[in-house]
């Protein structure tokens, strides 16, 4: 199922990844389109980023309404796209989004209102603030394991700073593209805004590419090589980026865990949307004491999960959405289990008899693992969860900080001060404890990574706040009372020779620690003055 068509590679070719049903075609954008979409959004943009702040939480409003009025349908389009089960979509589409729109609408405002700041000693007779401007237009370019929310989670952020938005969705889920572009463009243009706003493209590398040369700001979420990619050609133009890439997220599970909740939070962790999550839970690191039970109750509970196509009745279980995925998968299982890893259950491709041509791998629980093999290091995005055992504390840490990546992370425990203890010793961007997820669910929290997962973050005030430039801005505090800070005449050009001397006593007046200091800058303060009205007399006695 290639999705370039080879008659036409100005062509993309869309298909439904599990049951291989051809869906459509769709133009690829040139770099000429991609560029042109820019310069409408920037001329959009010049209007709305005057909006106020009531007709931006409208906009937000009404996609909200649309997105639990017809969660249904989308629910179905994603999984068209992706071939995520429709509870995986109302997990992974629906409920964050929700979240993202719901929290961006009571909070956006108090986010990216002015600042005030201290003034600081210096300037006292100074009013500071710090005032959050719109970048311009954000360039987006997402992947393809959520078709829907991560489009809106960034749109959202960036309408609510009153940027434009240019939108590269993957090629691997163009299908849904004529619809994003019509719900957004509607509800714009309900609201009186341009359509040309926000622009969604498909297309190749080239797309990509123009994007990140025309855009003021990038968010990309995708793999870490191709992130390099888009970091490397954002270097050319000086165009900020944020990456949010891959994971290799684990669960720590201690002894002391609540063992049954724990089972069932770490199997969604692990096994939502085909494992094909950023923040999945790809590694479990558990404690000897349960280990074995652990590794018998996953195993029973994996191998009898139903895995099929999502339209079809009794499905736990959806498809992978890439087809070279797939590839990607076995070969890191066989490389595995090559070197000594164990096989629990699942870990071959799956041939539905009904869907032949669909794109699906059972899923898969590994013990054994080993820091040689590839699958230990390298993100592995589908149904395969690892399974460690360690002895103590400090060996669970060093388990979980020995990959490149350092995305999310979870702990098990009701020793809460142990938990918290392991907590801070994770080295990634997010731990949850008895829990996983709700780092990324609460949307008051920034989301992003460490080491190879990226950096920046979007999502909470930090990730709103992106969405803009930081101004700093001053003001006199007191000038309506005609009292305005001055330079100093002994600071005046031409330069007096008492001047580095008045500013030494004004430092150790304004700066100096304890009081003696002080005392001893007020004392040359006054010399100094006295010097300089001395040096002036005589200077007129002289004149005259």
């Amino acid at each position: 199922m290639n999705i370039r068509d080879s008659e036409n590679p100005s062509q993309i070719k869309c298909w439904e990844p599990t049951s291989g049903r051809y869906l459509c075609s769709r133009p690829a954008f040139t770099r000429d389109q991609v560029k042109e979409a820019v310069a409408k959004a920037r001329r959009a943009q010049q209007d709305f980023k005057n909006s106020s702040w009531q007709q931006r939480r409208d906009i937000l409003t009404t996609l909200l309404d649309y997105l639990v009025r017809e969660q249904s349908a989308i629910c179905r389009i994603s999984a068209r796209c992706s071939g995520k089960t429709f509870l995986d979509a109302t997990f992974g589409e629906i409920i964050p989004t929700a979240e993202k729109l719901l929290w961006t609408i009571q909070y956006g405002e108090e986010a990216l209102a002015p600042e005030h700041r201290v003034s600081g000693t210096i300037s006292f007779l100074a009013a500071a603030r710090v005032e959050y401007v719109p970048v311009g237009v954000m360039g987006l370019i997402v992947s393809w394991n959520y078709p829907i929310h991560n489009v809106i989670s960034p749109l959202t952020s960036a309408i609510m700073a009153g940027n434009g938005c240019v939108i590269k969705v993957s090629e691997y889920s163009g299908w849904a593209t004529p619809w994003l572009q019509e719900v957004v463009g509607k509800v714009l243009e309900v609201h009186g805004v341009s359509r040309d706003l926000v622009t969604f493209i498909d297309g190749f590398a080239d797309a990509g590419e123009a994007l990140v040369e025309t855009a003021d700001k990038i968010t990309f979420i995708g793999s870490p090589a191709v992130g390099k990619l888009v970091m490397r050609k954002a270097s050319e133009t000086l165009t900020p980026v944020v990456l949010e890439l891959g994971g290799k997220d684990a669960a720590i599970v201690f002894n002391d865990c609540e063992y049954e909740n724990m089972l069932k939070i770490t199997m969604r962790g692990g096994l939502q949307n085909c494992g094909q999550n950023c923040a999945g839970l790809e590694r479990m690191i558990v404690q000897d004491g349960i280990y074995d039970r652990l590794v018998k109750d996953v195993s029973a509970l994996v191998g009898a999960i139903r895995l099929g196509n999502p339209f079809e009745e009794n499905i736990d279980l959806g498809g992978v959405t890439m087809k070279s995925q797939l590839k990607i998968v076995q070969d890191l299982l066989e490389d595995a289990v090559a070197k000594g890893a164990k096989v629990q259950c699942g870990g071959k491709i799956y041939k539905d008899p009904k869907f032949p041509n669909g794109q699906f791998f059972e899923p898969t629980i590994l013990t054994d693992i080993t820091p040689d093999m590839r699958i230990h290091h390298e993100e592995v995005f589908g149904p395969i969860i690892l399974i460690y055992k360690f002895s103590t504390t400090e060996e669970a840490i060093k388990i979980i900080n020995s990959t490149e990546f350092g995305l999310g992370s979870s702990v098990f425990s009701l020793d809460y001060a142990k938990a918290e203890y392991v907590a801070k010793r994770i080295n990634a961007g997010s731990c949850n404890i008895n829990g996983w997820g709700f780092s990324y669910l609460c949307q008051s929290l920034p989301f992003g990574g460490v080491k190879h997962s990226g950096f920046d973050r979007f999502g909470g005030v930090e990730g709103l706040r992106g969405n803009c430039h930081i101004k700093a801005l001053t003001t006199d505090k007191l000038g309506h009372l005609g009292i305005r800070a001055q330079v100093p005449p002994v600071l005046h050009f031409p330069i007096k020779k008492e001047a580095v001397g008045f500013q030494a006593a004004l430092i150790n007046i304004l700066y100096g620690v304890g009081m003696w200091n002080k005392a001893v800058g007020v004392a040359r303060l006054l010399k100094n003055v006295m010097g300089v009205q001395n040096g002036d007399s005589s200077k007129k006695v002289k004149t005259a």
